[in-house]
């Protein structure tokens, strides 16, 4: 008797066979080692028990077994209950008639197989479960018995179709690569991968060009290299240089790889590749004009400015780093070696030489340098060669560049000489002049510019002596700072003139009382607000020099006499000052616990006062309410109430008045 079993599709007991048919035999899914697309060895040995007793009852009936192989093939993709097959198509035409339904190697209880595919145990006919991807399994197998001993061993192959599209790593790259690379460097790229075999996998790779720029008949810098087309995948891939590059013309190429499988329309997938042009020296300096041509006193000081030179470089970095310097190391100039400004190094004599020929040369800071030379010609010039020379002595106190703004006119500020080394050689007589200018020293002037009044020039009494003094009010709140221009000219032809800034601070005097925003403030408070609770806050600036004693503030509170009513006052002090200040912030707070029925409004001066010598102040007013709460009982005023009545008296004869008091109100 064959055991029992399930068959696919049904999971019920099935019942014997028709008259004249051996029972049937429901299989069990086998293992994967046993017999092909099998589940695990318990159902293979189930399968192996029935196909002996088949074997013996066929024996018994003297009937050979057979095996039979059927191969069959389905695309992915497809939508459920696609047809796949008939298991009948692999007997012999004489047997695919014949009923009796098949035993399968493989059962519904954890089936591959079965997850994918409908097999009908009763026709044979094979359908998929769902759409199948090829890349997650690629074949199926089970064994299928008829009840007359036949075994068609089936193998399902899912063929591939071009689902999916050739994929880089990544969707972006960056490469850094030199400008001087020569033609044929290789850099290597990573490939593309597709899921799909075969034909539809990756087949090759297309480098798609930028549009080539105008007047460019060089062609483009790249292409592609890869391995052989068809091989999966084509790799390796490489992006070849097929001409130098020069990053002074593009400093970056972005290019896009397109790879492509072999469907029809094909697949593609993309690859962005944004490649940095390193920087190489390969560009010398060069100036910004063929000849320099200069002129410069010959009294100008070492450390005058000439000229300047200038080279450029396109390299970058080091290699545009441009320095200068000059060939002829005994000449009396030098030049910086970074801005390239030419300047006077030594005294100059144009009776000795009137002019000077120097090389210039650019040096870039690669390895090894590119140079450039330029030539600069410099005419000396000849001029009066000894200017005035400005000797100021400070005579405030520190000797520091400082006046009180309380300076009265005529104050002495600073004691100003001016000498000439070229002299006076015709000494004449000095005709009276106005204050601040005339002759001194050798025929000197000198001249006051930016004083605007404040302060003027004072002749010493001496030859070239001078005294600044102060000429007007001061004001520091309205002018902290006067930049005073001292200016000494000789008399010579033309001229020489020498200047001399002098930066004059005003200092501050404690001249500025406080100002407070308001003449009066008003504010209120609860009666049964807390000791310490801020009411408001009163403030006051000083229009003197910030950060100094002269205007730091500090705030004291007047109590002025206030309106107490006695007949709320119930304790010696309740009408004393009941509100304090920060002397610091200016902020109003109560200071005791407050009685409306006591003092219901309290005037207060607050008093602003800095901390000068002598200290100067300003005050204001503040009224403050208090805000009445109920916290005060009625209160008759007597404890008992006799009274007397006529007995004849009328209806609504008043006998009687008795009298409530209440510190908010007062009831009859």
């Amino acid at each position: 008797m064959s055991p029992p079993g399930r068959r696919m599709g049904d999971g019920q007991p099935r019942p014997g066979g028709p008259a004249g048919k051996r029972p049937g035999l429901r299989g069990r899914r086998g293992s994967p080692g046993g017999l092909p697309g099998g589940g695990g060895a318990p159902g293979a040995q189930r399968f192996l028990l029935g196909l002996c007793l088949q074997a013996g009852l066929w024996a018994a009936s003297g009937s050979p077994a057979q095996v039979f192989n059927l191969s069959l093939s389905v695309d992915e993709g497809l939508p459920p209950d696609t047809l796949v097959g008939d298991i009948r198509a692999g007997l012999p035409a004489a047997q695919q008639q014949e009923g009796g339904g098949f035993f399968l190697s493989e059962d519904s209880d954890d089936s591959p197989l079965l997850d994918d595919f409908h097999v009908h145990a009763d026709t044979g006919i094979i359908r998929t479960a769902r759409r199948l991807d090829r890349e997650r399994r690629d074949r199926y197998g089970f064994a299928a018995a008829t009840l007359l001993g036949a075994v068609v061993q089936v193998e399902i192959r899912v063929n591939d179709v071009n689902d999916h599209s050739p994929r880089f790593p990544r969707d972006s790259l960056r490469l850094d690569v030199s400008e001087l690379s020569p033609p044929g460097t290789a850099v290597r790229l990573p490939g593309a991968h597709d899921p799909d075999a075969g034909l539809f996998g990756t087949q090759g790779y297309t480098l798609l060009q930028p549009p080539a720029a105008p007047g460019d008949p060089a062609g483009p810098f790249f292409q592609l290299r890869y391995g052989t087309p068809g091989s999966s995948p084509p790799e390796p891939l490489d992006l070849v240089l097929l001409r130098r590059l020069d990053r002074e013309a593009a400093a970056a190429h972005e290019l896009h790889i397109e790879a492509w499988d072999g469907g029809r329309p094909p697949r593609t997938g993309h690859l962005r590749v944004e490649l940095r042009v390193l920087d190489e020296n390969d560009n010398p300096p060069v100036f910004e004009r063929g000849e320099y041509r200069a002129a410069v006193r010959e009294d100008a000081p070492p450390g005058a400015e000439v000229c300047r030179v200038r080279a450029t470089d396109r390299d970058l970095g080091r290699n545009g780093l441009v320095r200068y310097s000059l060939r002829a190391r005994q000449a009396p100039f030098a030049v910086e070696e970074l801005s390239g400004v030419v300047r006077v190094r030594r005294p100059l004599d144009r009776e000795a030489q009137a002019w000077h020929q120097l090389l210039v040369e650019a040096r870039d800071g690669g390895a090894p340098p590119e140079v450039a030379t330029v030539r600069l010609s410099v005419a000396v010039l000849d001029v009066n060669d000894n200017p005035p020379a400005i000797h100021l002595l400070l005579l405030t106190d520190g000797g520091a560049a400082r006046v009180s703004e309380g300076a009265a006119p005529g104050d002495y500020v600073a004691r100003v000489s001016v000498s000439d080394a070229d002299g006076d050689p015709e000494p004449r007589e000095v005709a009276p002049r106005e204050p601040g200018a005339g002759p001194g020293g050798a025929g000197v002037s000198l001249s006051l510019e930016g004083g605007e009044g404040a302060f003027a020039l004072r002749a010493g009494g001496s030859p070239g002596v001078f005294f600044l003094c102060v000429a007007g009010p001061l004001d520091r709140e309205a002018r902290d700072l006067y930049d005073l221009r001292l200016v000494a000219t000789d008399a010579g032809s033309p001229p020489l003139s020498a200047e001399e800034t002098l930066l004059l601070r005003v200092a501050d005097l404690n001249d500025r009382p406080p100002v407070f925003g308001r003449e009066r403030y008003v504010g209120s408070v609860s009666e049964a607000a807390a000791p310490g609770t801020a009411v408001l806050r009163v403030s006051a600036t000083d229009a003197d020099e910030a950060g100094t004693d002269h205007a730091r503030l500090r705030y004291a509170l007047v109590h002025l006499p206030g309106r107490c009513s006695p007949r709320g006052a119930r304790a010696p002090g309740e009408c004393a000052p009941a509100f304090a200040i920060d002397p610091e912030s200016g902020v109003i707070s109560t200071s005791r616990s407050l009685d409306r029925e006591v003092q219901e409004a309290v005037e207060l001066r607050v008093v602003a006062q800095d901390l000068g010598a002598p200290p100067l102040s300003a005050t204001c007013l503040v009224s403050i309410t208090v805000d009445d709460v109920n916290d005060n009982e009625p209160v008759f005023r007597r404890q008992v109430y006799n009274a007397t009545l006529a007995e004849h008296a009328p209806v609504g004869h008043c006998f009687l008045q008795v009298n409530c008091v209440c510190a908010q109100f007062s009831f009859v």
